[in-house]
């Protein structure tokens, strides 16, 4: 009994098919949260902020709608009187400077001004709709104090249409399945193209022996009579800066192997001026690399390391932003420190444990037990009653057929596999499980199963366990 698997994109994700039922589950009841700010992104309209002013208008304060202008930053008085004139507004809030330094003065606009208890709430929502009307789906409510002097702007609430971030002013695109696939180009690392490893230049290979120094040879590919002169200039440049020549290579700070890999840090591009680092040694050995032998010496130094993009998780950033059940199934399921955080966000760990539910890396890497777990949370999620009834329908569809293939995993013994597991590193017993169960799950009827010497490879309990299953 052998696995026939060899392909690097097959996963026990892919195979079970519990990934498409992940990226279609993402695609309709995922929670986006802004990359920069951690806060939930949400569609606005207006119908929803007029509920959350009469939310926040505890006390009835009075409030200021506006809405943002882009002018010049030459632009006159007299220029934007006339403009406001012409547009049938009077009133200009508060102005602000544009992001950078460049970008024009952001002038918000009065659209009316009431109290939200006692005003009419056709007036209201006609305020609202006028400014993100005219602010492009952007628009700023100001809660203005009781008793403030007449410098005050009052409190800022930003809302905006669409999946965009008011704070942000980041605007994201609508989720679709393929944006939570590997295998689609619309999900897939743009790095790794979904491989989740890249083919680079392995350090562990580069300095082998971390007891060396750099004159007795800790640089092993400038050891050699043709890259003779790179050792020297090590040496030369290493006494310059101050570099410890005889330490063994353990023994330097983080600091002084920083500047051997990477050169100086005020680079200006003149290879005999300063040390250029054995990263840029090897960018140029890659120039090169149309010569035999430069080929056959990069093939020595080379392997397959975590992609620096998206650190092993396969997927986009914009992807990984999307986050699915509560704070409660996901502290059940996974502690909150083992927690992916995806590259290129701002966020702090702190605001990552905090967020509610997992995204998808999370749910590839955990074990299928403490993924049947997190489902079994997630049946109970009040936030999926929050759709309407045709999508909680289908929301409830995909979650019983995804609790039930989990089942079946668990049930034949495997539950100690995670999704994000690559297919070809299984054993033979394992795949003609989790080919019985992937059949198990498709809910077929008036079918027979044929299984051919089924106990080979597999231990008694295990048998027992798959009779069970089928039974």
């Amino acid at each position: 009994q052998t696995n026939p698997v060899r392909s690097s994109r097959s996963t026990v994700g892919t195979m079970t098919e519990l990934n498409d039922h992940l990226k279609l589950l993402f695609a309709r009841a995922a929670q986006l949260f802004d990359k920069q700010t951690a806060e939930a992104v949400k569609h606005d309209n207006p119908q929803t902020i007029f509920a959350q002013l009469q939310a926040l208008s505890a006390g009835d304060p009075r409030w200021v709608i506006t809405f943002p202008v882009q002018l010049p930053a030459n632009t006159t008085a007299d220029e934007l009187q006339a403009w406001l004139s012409a547009s049938g507004f009077s009133r200009v809030h508060t102005q602000r400077a544009g992001k950078a330094k460049d970008d024009p003065q952001v002038l918000d606009v009065a659209a009316d001004r009431f109290r939200v208890q006692s005003a009419e709430p056709s007036r209201v929502m006609e305020a609202i709709e006028v400014a993100l009307q005219r602010g492009s789906g952007r628009m700023t409510a100001y809660r203005m104090p009781a008793s403030a002097d007449s410098d005050s702007i009052g409190q800022a609430f930003r809302f905006s249409t669409g999946l965009h971030c008011p704070d942000s002013d980041l605007r994201y695109s609508e989720p679709v399945p393929s944006m939570f696939s590997f295998n689609s180009p619309a999900g897939a690392c743009p790095v790794c193209k979904g491989f989740g490893r890249v083919i680079g230049v392995d350090y562990g290979l580069v300095i082998p022996n971390d007891k060396l120094t750099l004159r007795m040879g800790a640089i092993k590919p400038m050891q050699t009579p043709a890259w003779q002169e790179c050792q020297d200039d090590l040496m030369r440049h290493a006494e310059s800066a101050g570099i410890p020549r005889d330490t063994a290579w353990y023994k330097l700070t983080t600091e002084q192997q920083h500047w051997v890999v990477h050169g100086s840090p005020n680079w200006n591009g003149k290879w005999n001026q300063q040390w250029y680092g054995v990263k840029r040694f090897f960018e140029y050995l890659e120039t090169k690399s149309y010569k035999m032998h430069i080929r056959v010496l990069l093939s020595k130094y080379r392997s397959y390391t975590l992609c620096g993009e998206c650190n092993g998780a396969r997927l986009q950033t914009e992807s990984l932003l999307w986050r699915i059940g509560s704070l409660a199934g996901a502290d059940a399921a996974m502690p909150a420190g083992k927690r992916f955080l995806p590259s290129g966000v701002n966020w702090s760990r702190h605001q990552l444990e905090t967020l509610p539910g997992l995204c998808l890396h999370d749910m590839m890497l955990l074990p299928i037990d403490r993924l049947r777990l997190f489902f079994d949370y997630m049946a109970s999620d009040a936030s999926l009653t929050a759709h309407a009834q045709a999508e909680q329908q289908a929301l409830h569809l995909l979650l019983d057929e995804i609790r039930t293939r989990l089942k079946y995993l668990c049930d034949v013994g495997i539950g100690y596999l995670s999704l994000d597991r690559q297919s070809r590193t299984l054993s033979g017993g394992e795949v003609q499980r989790i080919n019985l169960t992937t059949a198990l799950g498709t809910s077929l009827v008036n079918t027979l199963f044929v299984l051919d010497e089924p106990s080979i490879g597999l231990h008694p309990r295990d048998m027992s366990r798959i009779t069970q299953a089928m039974h």
